[in-house]
């Protein structure tokens, strides 16, 4: 999970200074997808740790529509700053929101 949250904020800050090379761009876009997919599997897994066996599903959906609600929002919120900014300031966000979900599994260990 840390290394899905670690590879956004460095995959955002390269597209934020991407030159407009389509090679560049799809070597940043495949390795972002495969260091996003890695961790996507860590956070099906999360709960099995931390809840017993008959609480399982139910604490697999949970994450699961946290997950979800991350995947409709974003999209909108992405809109919301692309009115009153620009493409830099949505990657920073991003990037910025994927540092804040860092932090705190750093911080417990």
């Amino acid at each position: 999970m840390i290394v899905t949250a670690a590879s956004t904020i460095f995959s955002m800050y390269a597209l934020l200074y991407a030159p407009n090379d389509p090679m560049f761009l799809s070597i940043v876009l495949l390795i972002t997808g495969i260091l996003l997919n890695l961790g996507y599997s860590a956070f099906l897994a999360y709960p099995m740790g931390i809840t017993s066996k008959e609480k399982l599903p139910l604490a697999a959906s949970i994450v699961n529509t946290g997950g979800s609600l991350g995947g409709a929002f974003a999209p909108f919120v992405v809109g919301l700053i692309l009115d009153s900014f620009n493409w830099n300031m949505v990657f920073m966000f991003l990037s910025v929101s994927s540092l804040t979900n860092l932090y705190p599994p750093l911080y417990n260990h």
